[in-house]
């Protein structure tokens, strides 16, 4: 069985910078490795052009501290999360903009100052007859300049109370009493039975949750089994009533599993919810309490943090204003934020709140500490192919999303995957995305993994959201053999190998999983499956057995669940970071204009009851409370980037 290298790869994303220059020159007799690399200011970079003596466009880029150990994965933009990087090659993501690579030199194109003058993007609305997930509605506050802006804290909060279940047959050789997992809008409680019958389970507990948008309540009874795997016993979907003050007290009928993971007959649990509107309430950061550091870049932190009135967890990105307007980031910070909180998808990681101060931007997203799917394939070699479908599958419907808002996604890979408590996956990170990409349309920017870059990008030829199919048939096809089909440690060579390898495959490979890579791994992009729209993906027959309306209603189990300890543990972050003591560190009072504090203006996320309505998504399980006594399996490793374009 192949071997997955310990390697790990960073973005291409260059960004033209005036004022500081680190002119890269190539030598295409001599190339050089992945590991050859040059410090930006985001880490480390490869410090030669993408393909030996072709004219492609390169800006230069701007160098960094020696020991500047800013980089980047899923939570971050700009940040670290503290998990210690793995030896071998860098895997990047890196973006090109702002010039044009000739003879070593660059010649500019705009000036990096242009991207203040940019109004924050909107996602585009859906047609009528458009069966995708609602956006959430969301409004922006622009406040004053010069003074905190502030958002609501949530139009309310919703407060559950599992009383117990029965008709539910419990393991006769559990290890442990049962538990349920209390999940809505990706935040979860785990509740531990109080006691168990043979078929009944007592818990009589409560737990809160913030509410910004419309949300489906999951309700999932795990037990530990002999071999040490938590099994599920039973699971129950519903939407609450969201009107303030009312009370749901009721038995709910619940879809029972047997111990083989099979359907069976159908149970009862008794719930009592309830829903409390916040009124005006606006937010800032004394209504969290700081838990650990998590990570560290050039922007700011990221923080593991506890919401004091609900007590649930999240991840908060704390970002310096100054460090992002040096950096010429104010338009692709906004364009991240509007993904984060506008999509509403099971499988992509949402924006809970955000706010800011005349010096600071803050982010509060979902914490996820399943791992990322790359740790799990680096650990395991390689994927069966039911699992590699299943997450493939998953992906799909999440690019299905964001081509549906006209959105490129343009960075997946395994670092940017997560899984959540139950095995599904969220996908994170989007700093890459292009937005405003219509069916059709094209845009040039280099951007993107060396290991999954298309034909057409390499070669300049201007892309379409057609090379988000290319980069899911590389990872496809890595989560299936071990290593991506083009992997060369020489990374011109590899490049080579992307426009002009035969596409080769082990003989263990299925026929069916052979012609679907085939299809997305067509070097024509107008000839690629997926060209024409997603469902001749989604109609393939290595797809034959996926009802695709219960997998977006996660009624799938997943094949593997990952382990973890608890909502607090950090675990799989580097102690340099978690060690720090966790603070918002005062700066010096806001040296910058009016005219640059507008630009801002647009970064709050302040959800209103009216809008709810809108968003009808059910959402996937995400890590907020686990059971006791496990070890975390996930690992979070820093991804290095080089600025970013457009």
């Amino acid at each position: 069985m192949p071997i997955a290298l310990s390697y790990h790869r960073e973005a291409y994303d260059r960004e033209h910078h005036p004022s500081k220059t680190n002119h890269l020159t190539p030598s295409p007799s001599t190339p050089k490795s992945p590991t050859s690399s040059s410090k930006s200011m985001y880490g480390t970079a490869p410090a030669h052009p993408p393909f030996g003596t072709m004219k492609i466009k390169y800006p230069q880029t701007v160098g960094a501290p020696s020991n500047d150990k800013s980089s980047m994965n899923g939570w971050t933009m700009g940040l670290t999360l503290g998990a210690a990087a793995p030896l071998g090659p860098n895997r990047s993501s890196q973006k090109n903009t702002g010039g044009e690579w000739v003879n070593g030199e660059t010649k500019d194109k705009k000036e990096s100052t242009d991207v203040l003058n940019k109004a924050e993007p909107a996602l585009p609305k859906k047609s009528a007859d458009d069966e995708r997930p609602q956006t959430s509605a969301l409004s922006s506050s622009a406040a004053s300049p010069t003074s905190p802006t502030k958002s609501s804290s949530g139009v309310g909060m919703l407060m559950v109370r599992v009383v117990e279940a029965k008709s539910i047959p419990t393991l006769p050789n559990g290890k442990e009493l049962p538990y349920c997992v209390l999940e809505f809008d990706k935040n979860e409680v785990v509740v531990a039975a109080k006691e168990a019958g043979r078929d009944t389970i007592l818990w009589q507990h409560r737990a809160h949750f913030d509410v910004s948008r419309e949300h489906e309540l999951a309700v999932s009874i795990y037990q530990r089994g002999a071999g040490g795997a938590d099994i599920l016993l039973a699971s129950v979907k519903l939407r609450p009533k969201f009107t303030d003050g009312g009370l749901q007290d009721e038995w709910y009928q619940s879809q029972n599993f047997s111990s083989d993971g099979k359907e069976a007959a159908n149970g009862e649990i008794h719930l009592q919810i309830g829903f409390k509107k916040l009124g005006g309430k606006h937010m800032d950061i004394e209504e969290f309490e700081l838990l650990k550091v998590i990570g560290k870049g050039s922007f700011g932190k990221v923080m593991q943090v506890r919401k004091k009135d609900t007590s649930r967890i999240y991840a908060m990105k704390i970002l310096k204003k100054s460090h992002i307007v040096e950096r010429s980031e104010v338009s692709h910070t906004l364009a991240e934020r509007t993904v984060l909180a506008q999509i509403n998808h099971p499988f992509i990681v949402p924006l809970k709140f955000s706010f800011q101060s005349p010096e600071k931007l803050y982010l509060v997203l979902a914490f996820v500490n399943g791992g990322e799917l790359f740790h799990h394939l680096q650990r395991e070699g390689r994927f069966s192919e039911d699992r590699a479908r299943f997450y493939t599958a998953e992906l799909l419907c999440a690019l299905e999303c964001l081509h549906g808002y006209n959105i490129i996604y343009r960075d997946l890979k395994p670092e940017n995957i997560l899984l959540d408590y139950t095995g599904h996956i969220a996908l994170c990170d989007f700093g890459l995305c292009k937005l405003d990409m219509k069916q059709g349309a094209k845009t040039n920017t280099f951007c993107g993994t060396p290991e999954y870059l298309a034909p057409e990008l390499l070669l300049g030829q201007g892309y379409t959201k057609a090379v988000d199919w290319w980069t899911l048939g590389i990872l496809l096809y890595e989560m299936l053999t071990g290593l991506p089909p083009f992997y060369d440690e020489n990374t011109n060579e590899m490049y080579r190998k992307i426009l002009i390898d035969e596409l080769r495959f082990p003989d263990d490979i299925g026929s069916q999983a052979k012609d679907l890579l085939k299809g997305l791994l067509n070097r024509d992009p107008n000839e690629r499956l997926g060209n024409e729209g997603p469902e001749a993906i989604k109609n393939h027959p290595f797809f034959a057995d996926i009802n695709w309306s219960k997998l977006m209603a996660r009624k799938y189990q997943p094949p593997f669940k990952p382990n973890v300890a608890s909502a607090t543990d950090t675990s799989n972050f580097d102690e340099e970071f978690t060690s720090e003591a966790p603070t918002d560190s005062v700066t010096e009072t806001s040296h910058l204009s009016e005219t640059v504090q507008q630009q801002f203006a647009g970064f709050t996320f302040q959800a209103h009851a009216e809008h709810m309505a809108g968003s009808v998504v059910a959402g996937s399980l995400m890590t907020n409370g686990m059971p006791r006594g496990k070890e975390v399996a996930g690992s979070f490793r820093p991804t290095t980037r080089v600025g970013r374009g457009v």
